[in-house]
């Protein structure tokens, strides 16, 4: 089998998308199964600087994914698009001299019903990765072999409706994590000791620098390490800001009131998240990692497509969830913060609770994703 991937990530969408696409592709080549990326310059200077990166990048030119383009335009560019994977993926089959089989993986909203149209009537075996089930909202079908959701609530969704010729793999079972998060001991709240900051790859509206004024405005003075990912483009404004001690924020000086450990693009998260007292998380993939590191949070919705497992989470009790769609309260999750962060009891229970949803999933969703498309191959074959 061979894996092709299209999947987009930079300060705009973020780098969830092409995380748990990096996630798949390494249960992947543990299976000795060939990997192939297709995506623009930017996504695949990311890929080349995580650790033990292999596999193989096809660049393409993604310049039509701007908005308000005509109508006809996107339909047209779709079509160059799958044409492009088309030969990307005949090129490959052409070059091995054994029978590979081949299937694609989808990931981003910008691969809409029309997009996955152009792939079906090339007879692409694809699969898309969901988070929403954002065609039931427009009344269209999903065209995939397979839809993939890993979340707990990807059970509410209605796949079953709008996707009747797909094969389903939906809830934690097909949960898309990297290795380093499966199976981690369980670290006391009493033994860790730190606040952690982390909004996502981008952090396009930079919320860590607000956040940060925010806690030293109210004087919070624990440690806190603050993450931020490879596509944050005010990396050198917060550096200068820690440097001099102080926070400047919506043209506000804030003096720093708390240690603060800085790291951009970290990669060895899970040990971080492992000994972290509380995080504040953006609401995206970020948040299974968490939960399998038994660290009580608060997500922080900024996207619709953020809701659904974030609100289930919630429900779940090992986190809070913090909707910011609409209006952004720096100083309210910094008085959430400080009144949970010396809360050892609350906490425990939160950890407790993160414990309880995952003391049942000891295995790799990645892997029994992998054999789904051993088997959708099998039948197309």
């Amino acid at each position: 089998m061979r894996l092709f991937f299209r999947v987009e990530g930079n300060e705009h969408i973020g780098l969830g998308h092409l995380m748990r696409c990096f996630a798949l592709s390494k249960a992947a080549q543990q299976a000795q199964i060939e990997v192939v990326f297709i995506c623009n310059q930017i996504s695949k200077r990311f890929l080349l600087s995580r650790h033990q990166w292999q596999g193989d990048i096809v660049v393409i030119d993604d310049s039509h994914w701007h908005k308000n383009v005509a109508a006809d335009a996107i339909t047209d560019r779709n079509q160059c698009d799958v044409e492009f994977i088309a030969r990307c993926m005949s090129r490959a089959a052409s070059e091995q001299s054994s029978n590979h089989q081949q299937i694609l993986v989808l990931d981003g909203y910008q691969f809409d019903h029309s997009y996955q149209q152009a792939l079906a009537t090339a007879g692409i075996c694809f699969a898309y990765l969901d988070d929403i089930n954002p065609f039931a909202q427009e009344n269209q079908k999903h065209l995939a072999d397979i839809v993939i959701n890993g979340a707990a609530a990807a059970q509410q969704l209605a796949y079953e409706k709008n996707a009747p010729n797909s094969r389903l793999c939906l809830g934690p079972q097909f949960l898309l994590l990297r290795p380093e998060f499966i199976n981690l001991p369980v670290i006391p709240i009493a033994d860790r000791h730190s606040l952690l900051l982390c909004f996502g790859g981008g952090d396009a509206q930079n919320h860590t620098l607000g956040m940060l004024a925010a806690l030293s405005q109210l004087k919070f003075q624990y440690p806190v390490k603050v993450i931020t990912g490879a596509a944050y483009k005010c990396q050198k404004q917060l550096i200068e800001n820690i440097q001099k001690g102080w926070l400047n924020h919506d043209n506000v000086k804030q003096k720093i009131s708390m240690p603060i450990h800085y790291m951009h693009d970290a990669q060895d998260m899970a040990e971080i998240m492992l000994h972290s007292r509380l995080s504040i998380s953006a609401a995206g993939g970020t948040q299974f990692e968490l939960m399998h590191c038994y660290t009580p949070s608060f997500l922080v919705v900024v996207a619709d497509n953020q809701m659904p497992a974030a609100a289930l989470s919630a429900q779940q009790g090992w986190c809070s969830m913090v909707d910011w769609r609409q209006q952004v309260d720096y100083i309210g999750l910094a008085k959430q913060v400080i009144t949970n962060y010396d809360n050892t009891e609350c906490l425990m229970v939160k950890q407790n609770k993160a414990y309880e949803c995952i003391q049942n999933q000891a295995y790799s969703g990645a892997d029994n994703v992998l054999n789904v498309f051993t088997d959708v191959l099998s039948l197309r074959a």
